[in-house]
């Protein structure tokens, strides 16, 4: 592993476009059952993809995988489409300086960033 740092790696996260970047504990993340019934009764994206529930990952996984890391890089910010791209380019670098099991976890965006306009008025009115 060369001589890159979480906080090199942090830093790049912001050149890259991420608004602020944080190195966490991974103990600090909150992953609580709840969250898949937000999907499965009120997301017009259930089941419609891999990168949904129930084909994504559940809350079991997902604990278990942070299990098996320490810390993380918690990017933020407004854009989401362009935050996610952020995260999988600083997967890709984490990577290439040796950060072999560098994963990004990003948030799906909703259903009102990829739905047409019709569609989204739809799904506001029931």
């Amino acid at each position: 592993m060369n001589e890159t740092t979480l906080k090199d790696l942090m830093s790049t996260a912001l050149v890259l476009g991420a608004e602020r970047a944080q190195i966490i504990d991974t103990s600090s993340v909150v992953v609580e059952d709840w969250v898949i019934w937000k999907c499965r009764y009120g997301c017009p994206l259930y089941d419609k993809d891999s990168l949904h529930p129930p084909c994504a990952p559940g809350p079991e996984s997902t604990k278990k995988v942070l299990g098996e890391y320490s810390q993380a890089i918690l990017l933020n910010g407004s854009k989401g489409k362009k935050l996610s791209e952020v995260a999988l380019k600083l997967e890709g670098k984490a990577y290439q300086a040796g950060y072999y099991k560098a994963f990004a976890m990003i948030a799906l965006p909703t259903a009102s960033d990829v739905l047409p306009e019709s569609e989204n008025a739809a799904e506001e009115a029931t």
